[in-house]
């Protein structure tokens, strides 16, 4: 998690730590990407437009936060799938909290929003941390995330 850049504020916030691990649009984007399931090198690069050296710092820099793991799938050559941990997938209300932001806040006119299907009542739902048609909580175990 060691950045090259001077933090302002005391790594003894939680809100500061959390930023310097998570802190820019590619981290996200391959976080979106992965919470769908488990993804190879390239088919990340294509879900998030990242120029190889970049995702591959960002994935670095996520597996030594303990969020995503490299799990090989290949012995020769060597491949692997990318996947999230368990401390991953505690980010999921997060990412919830910022489509709602970004939906409510941030709208854009021809933005293909990703839609999340509920599965409990299997209609889909607006972000956020309840589903919008049942009101029983959204979690990543019974929410599918669907392109528009």
């Amino acid at each position: 998690m060691e950045k090259t850049t001077k933090c302002a504020a005391p790594l003894s916030c939680p809100i500061v730590r959390s930023a310097m691990l998570l802190g820019d649009e590619w981290i996200l984007l391959a976080l979106r990407a992965l919470f769908r399931g488990p993804l190879r090198f390239d088919d990340l690069q294509k879900q998030t437009g990242a120029a190889t050296n970049i995702l591959t710092t960002r994935l670095n820099r996520l597996i030594e936060g303990g969020l995503v793991e490299k799990v090989p799938y290949q012995e020769r050559p060597p491949r692997f799938n990318y996947q999230l941990t368990k401390v991953g997938m505690g980010l999921f209300p997060v990412v919830l909290e910022l489509m709602r932001f970004g939906e409510e806040y941030l709208q854009c006119p021809d933005a293909k929003p990703v839609r999340l299907r509920h599965s409990e009542c299997g209609e889909l739902s607006r972000p956020g941390q309840t589903c919008s048609e049942c009101g029983k909580p959204l979690k990543l175990g019974n929410v599918t995330m669907e392109d528009s």
